[in-house]
């Protein structure tokens, strides 16, 4: 029915399924990366409509990936999904290209509500 598709960038294994779960409830395709080398094959790869992103995921900085994300595709939502106070990562954020930020463990709702946002088909 949607077709949207997300790249979810998650190194708990948990969590992403939590969140690939809440996606496919939605109807929304979705691709599961669990290295920051990862997220950049598979962005390169495929097109994505949005990028749930772990900004402390290994291998590259969250600065880093999400800049590397910008260079081909500069209106792709990047969504941030982190355990870190967003009033410690505020700034960094904002320079980073990051549109949103969600605060870990990422809550059914508030993601389901970013989603519907985003995706105004998707509900």
């Amino acid at each position: 029915m949607s077709t949207y598709k997300v790249l979810i960038a998650e190194d708990n294994t948990l969590l992403a399924s939590v969140i690939a779960k809440i996606l496919s409830d939605l109807n929304i395709e979705n691709t599961t990366v669990y290295s920051g080398e990862d997220v950049l094959m598979a962005y390169d790869n495929n097109y994505y409509d949005m990028v749930l992103l772990h900004i402390m995921m290994p291998i590259f900085s969250r600065l880093l990936k999400s800049q590397q994300i910008r260079k081909p595709n500069s209106h792709i939502p990047i969504v941030a999904l982190t355990s870190i106070p967003f009033d410690e990562t505020e700034e960094e954020l904002a320079t980073s290209g990051i549109n949103h930020y969600i605060s870990k463990p990422a809550k059914a709702k508030e993601l389901q509500t970013l989603l519907k946002e985003y995706f105004k088909t998707a509900a």
